[in-house]
């Protein structure tokens, strides 16, 4: 890489940055490309040169954040693996990823992200979503695959109904305040434990 193109990317990553702390602190609504551009030190015309809205530097705060929700299995760790660590481990990587943002971020941001008018940003909050499914389905069908859930299974279909039930209880914690993680963590267990029972083999547990 040239001095050039790693000027870019430290530029980037300084903007990225800055912007996550400012939304942290100060929320996402209250900040303004202006405070963004002047805490990354570098010019408002400038900083649209990388991202042309904060909808934008955020969504790339978000995708940073989720590519760790799911990490690749060797072909020994899903021989070993069942159904039930593959819900806690998801569980704890997805509580771990919404604790890292203050509640009312998370409150705010799902509302940003499907306003209407922001299809580019909910169409980008959608394939970090579809790339989290995709690697689910690809683990379920390894699993069914090696006879621990049921051959009739469909991969994708419990793929998604997993990330949706896991979605939910994350809406409802960014709008109670008496739900806590520990709360949601057991929800979402508990969700994916009624519905697993239904595509684990006679005898599975």
């Amino acid at each position: 890489m040239g001095l050039r193109e790693t000027r870019k990317v430290n530029t980037r990553a300084g903007i990225i940055l800055s912007a996550r702390g400012l939304f942290f602190s100060s929320g996402y609504k209250k900040t303004s490309m202006g405070e963004i551009a002047e805490h990354s030190q570098v010019a408002v015309g400038t900083l649209y040169n990388y991202f042309k809205s904060k909808g934008e530097i955020m969504l790339a705060i978000t995708k940073e954040d989720s590519a760790d929700l799911l990490f690749p299995f060797s072909d020994s760790d899903m021989e070993a693996i069942n159904v039930e660590d593959l819900i806690w481990k998801f569980t704890d990587k997805l509580i771990g990823f919404i604790s890292a943002y203050p509640r009312e971020l998370v409150k705010e941001l799902i509302g940003v992200f499907w306003e209407a008018g922001q299809k580019n940003l909910s169409e980008g909050l959608a394939s970090i979503d579809i790339s989290i499914m995709n690697q689910i389905t690809e683990m379920i069908s390894i699993l069914r695959e090696n006879g621990q859930i049921k051959k009739e299974t469909e991969p994708q279909v419990v793929a998604v109904a997993l990330y949706g039930m896991a979605t939910t209880a994350v809406m409802w914690y960014s709008v109670d305040p008496d739900m806590t993680l520990d709360r949601t963590r057991e929800m979402i267990a508990a969700m994916f434990g009624h519905f697993c029972r239904g595509i684990l083999p006679d005898g599975g547990t």
